[in-house]
């Protein structure tokens, strides 16, 4: 029988061996033109512009062999390459995710990790935990997700998700239909590299109507298995008044 040490041991074996020949690339999409907070990615803060927060914190993963900042402005590229992150300039897209499947259709890849770069109170952690989970199952997209907090139901800041029997069925800001099985989406996302690329192939026609969630387009496509990160109330950077409360939260 296995000792604790050698069961630890056989375990990260077991990863290491699970990820061998596997690319994994890390995109962060970015652009300053956001409808709620124009030049957010370059906000600072703590002194410090928000886009390089997050790419640091990819750049960390155990896992992740490469991280692209993917923007449509030349500023966040040079704010990105002066120091020392690797960006590159896309096309204007409607969508975030539009932006990462460009990136994603240009490099070679097994999955792609989308980390939104309004999220720099991601951890290290749980980028690793959805990448295991994702490559270990070779899952078409892990979405991650978190409890649903009182007050959140009707902010639409605030994304929720429909879930049913371990799949996400459903994306919306503010809620049609209210049941038990609702929770908050984040913005990290894991996909196989054949699912993001097609993207821009799904039926976009119904992203206005539903403000602009343009991942809803894999629900009912593909399966899209919710992760739960435990990690109580945290939010991305929606508007200016957002980053006292994440400067409180670092």
């Amino acid at each position: 029988m296995l000792g604790v040490k050698n069961l630890e041991l056989s375990l990260q074996h077991g990863t290491i061996l699970m990820f061998k020949n596997k690319s994994i690339n890390c995109v962060i999409p970015a652009r300053m033109s956001s409808s709620r907070f124009h030049g957010k990615p370059l906000a600072k803060i703590h002194g410090r512009e928000m886009i390089l927060r997050v790419a640091e914190i990819a750049s960390l993963s155990a896992y992740v062999d490469r991280v692209i900042v993917a923007t449509e402005d030349p500023i966040i590229q040079r704010t990105c390459e002066i120091h020392g992150y690797e960006s590159m300039l896309t096309d204007k897209h409607y969508t975030c995710t539009h932006r990462v499947a460009e990136v994603a259709d240009r490099i070679k890849s097994d999955y792609v990790f989308n980390l939104q770069g309004d999220e720099p109170l991601t951890r290290v952690s749980w980028i690793d935990d959805m990448i295991s989970h994702g490559v270990a199952n070779d899952y078409d997209m892990v979405q991650a997700s978190r409890k649903l907090e009182e007050g959140e139901l009707d902010d639409e800041d605030v994304v929720k998700m429909i879930e049913n029997n371990n799949r996400v069925m459903h994306m919306q800001r503010t809620p049609d239909v209210v049941c038990s099985n609702i929770t908050v989406q984040l913005g990290l996302y894991f996909y196989r590299h054949d699912v993001i690329k097609n993207f821009p192939n799904l039926d976009m026609t119904f992203v206005k109507y539903w403000k602009g969630l343009d991942t809803i387009g894999f629900c009912g496509r593909y399966n899209v298995i919710p992760f739960d990160l435990e990690c109580g109330k945290i939010r991305a950077v929606d508007r200016p008044e957002h980053i006292k409360e994440v400067e409180d939260n670092l």
